[in-house]
């Protein structure tokens, strides 16, 4: 793709982006849909004053993005700092737009259920006993797996303040989610520049923050740590990396199962892996092997020592789950379109359309021949591609989106950033990160995604 079509459809992100917030801004765009039975409603109307926030969110991000690139190359961690620095400031700034502390929506049942059954029962108590304490949870807690209230409750060993604890989520969701996402893109690409963009992108995009301190911006860690361990062991072929990834798997799992979708985009990665390295049959059974005997090992440790049994789990929640669809009477055909644009608006307008862009391109490619998989951003968004319409198609969530499908749209950002890389110009990605931030600004201030 040249130069002025990408910077086209960078500028076409821009406004489109741009009307949407407008619309937020009048309160004629709605997040959701009204036939669809779920809809995120406004609890209160434009005020200028978001404009004030914006205004000192973008001043700490562009002024970061000032910092000279050649010292990505000297101190890249010096690099990857300054940006998890600058994005916890801007993430305090914009969430002070809502009425609601993070103390009052870390410690609501409403918005975050994970946080007082840790007040009542141990971290082993939760564990040993999850399957016969979850009907006695609120909605949220009851519905999921045991990984977030286990993860609060061992949190709490730092500090009983929900306050302190909301933070940690958010460092944990920043800092480990972040690295993660920054490694997997460097070392699927070869290339620091697209890694750090796709950081940058990452710790910024909407649904993020819109979502903050609830756990959901924890699952793209699980996720990732998935991701980057796959494409470490497909470039090294060390069988370390292959056991990390069967004990990543059962902790995805047992935190949260939704992304258990991305194993499609794991596929293209191993496609791309054997057409391009070449991966040799005999490696990838070995090593695989290797993987499931891992998970079998994690399986048989926790079933042994806390008489936790995954897949028991797993199958009760997933009951809970088609059930609540049934309850609340959402209907299969209106969200397989609605989650889209719902996914687009918490991924971030400008990022979705560049991911269209790419994937035309790409699926061109690849549909011209089977090497263009050799391509890493080809075997990226092609896979993408293929999670996104698996879970949509599914109908697993109908609604809600925006916060159930975080981890997918913290891998949504990778080719914007890939776009912005090509260019080889900061102006496009402060472009992309000031219509993105308006947007952040305007619905964090407007509409109510967390409600305590």
């Amino acid at each position: 793709m040249s130069r002025r079509l990408l910077w086209c459809y960078v500028a076409a992100g821009a406004l489109l982006s741009l009307g949407v917030s407008y619309r937020i801004a009048t309160q004629s765009f709605y997040v959701g849909s009204d036939e669809g039975r779920w809809v995120y409603p406004y609890f209160w109307p434009f005020a200028w004053h978001s404009l004030v926030v914006l205004a000192w969110a973008c001043s700490i991000t562009f002024a970061t993005c000032a910092l000279p690139l050649k010292l990505l190359d000297r101190h890249e961690w010096v690099m990857v700092g300054a940006w998890l620095v600058a994005a916890l400031l801007v993430q305090g700034v914009l969430r002070g737009l809502t009425p609601f502390t993070f103390e009052q929506m870390f410690a609501s049942d409403g918005a975050n259920s994970f946080y007082n059954p840790t007040k009542h029962y141990s971290t082993t108590t939760l564990l040993t006993t999850f399957d016969r304490l979850r009907p006695t949870f609120q909605l949220h807690a009851q519905s999921n797996m045991p990984g977030k209230v286990i993860l609060v409750s061992l949190l709490r060993h730092l500090s009983d303040r929900p306050a302190v604890l909301a933070w940690l989520v958010v460092l944990i969701s920043n800092v480990a989610g972040g690295v993660l996402l920054y490694l997997f893109a460097r070392d699927l690409f070869e290339d620091r520049r697209t890694a750090l963009f796709s950081l940058i992108l990452y710790l910024l995009f909407p649904a993020k923050l819109y979502f903050f301190p609830l756990l959901n911006t924890v699952t793209p860690v699980a996720a990732l740590a998935c991701a980057f361990l796959l494409q470490r062991w497909l470039r090294t072929r060390r069988v370390v990396y292959s056991a990390l990834l069967g004990v990543a798997l059962y902790l995805l799992v047992f935190f949260d199962p939704l992304p258990l979708v991305l194993g499609l985009l794991f596929v293209f990665l191993l496609a791309r892996a054997w057409i391009s390295e070449p991966l040799r049959g005999k490696d990838l059974l070995s090593q695989g092997g290797v993987a499931i005997a891992t998970f079998a090992a994690t399986y048989v440790l926790f079933l042994t020592i806390f008489r936790f049994d995954l897949l028991a789990t797993f199958r009760a929640t997933q009951v809970a789950a088609a059930a609540f669809n049934a309850t609340v009477q959402r209907p299969y055909g209106v969200w397989v379109g609605a989650n889209l644009i719902e996914f687009a608006f918490g991924a971030g307008i400008s990022q979705a359309l560049i991911f269209c862009a790419v994937f035309i391109v790409a699926a061109g490619r690849a549909a011209a021949a089977p090497r263009g998989l050799s391509d890493p951003i080809v075997a990226l968004v092609l896979g993408l591609a293929s999670v996104l319409i698996a879970v949509d198609l599914s109908g697993a969530n109908r609604g809600e989106v925006t916060r159930l499908w975080i981890f997918l749209a913290a891998f949504f950002q990778i080719p914007g950033a890939y776009a912005c890389a090509r260019l080889q110009n900061r102006a496009a990605l402060m472009v992309i990160l000031g219509a993105t931030l308006l947007q952040a600004a305007l619905g964090t201030s407007m509409i109510a995604f967390v409600l305590p």
